[in-house]
Parts: structure tokens; sequence; C-alpha cells
């Protein structure tokens, strides 16, 4: 998967922790990143995340076996041409601290049923 280049204010990620065998409803759900009110560097620092949990990046498919837990990053952005998503499957064994740290402290989402 190639790198993610820049993360725009208007972007909006939606982090979920899924797989394994016993479902937690605190442990699994959905928060949501909505990078509008972040500095430059907030926005850098969260693409070098991103681009750092990369190479290990699977197919829905082959994640989540057995009691084997993942994060899914749904990446979303727009523009007056276009708008366009990205959706990330990482390891929860692989995924950068920091990034666990992301989820945790996003609010959730309470819009993801609607």
């Amino acid at each position: 998967m190639k790198p993610l280049d820049s993360l725009e204010s208007n972007a909006v990620i939606e982090i979920y922790r899924e797989g394994g065998i016993a479902f937690i409803p605190k442990l699994s759900g959905p928060r949501r990143v909505e990078l509008s009110g972040m500095s430059d560097d907030k926005r850098r620092e969260i693409c070098q995340l991103i681009n750092k949990a990369l190479p290990y990046a699977q197919e829905k498919e082959n994640a989540g076996h057995g009691d084997q837990r993942y994060f899914r990053l749904e990446i979303y952005y727009a523009s007056q041409a276009h708008s366009a998503s990205l959706v990330v499957i990482i390891p929860e064994t692989e995924t950068p601290e920091e990034l666990v740290n992301l989820w945790k402290q996003a609010p959730p989402d309470d819009h993801s049923a609607e």
C-alpha cells in the first residue's frame, strides 16, 4: 500500500478495534478523529503513525483469525472536485502504540450505526 502524502484538515478517521473471540463493547466501539481542529504538526504526526503501520496492513479476509484483534482505519477526505476514502486493516500486535492511544483518546463515534 502506498504511503499517505498528507492528511488535510477536512479528513476524518474512523478507528475500529475488531476481531477476537470475546466481544466487549467498550473495547470495540468505533472512534472518530476529525482533523479539522488540529494543527498541521498534529495532522502530520497522525499521518506518520498511519504510514508507520502500513507495511503491516492486511486484507480483511486475512485479519482477525482466532483470537487476534485488529484495528480498521477508515480515512475519509473530500475537496470541491472529489471525495475519496481509504480502509487500512492492521493486526493489533503490529499497531504502533501511539495509534492505539489515539483510538483510546478519541471520542466514540455515535454516528456509526446510522
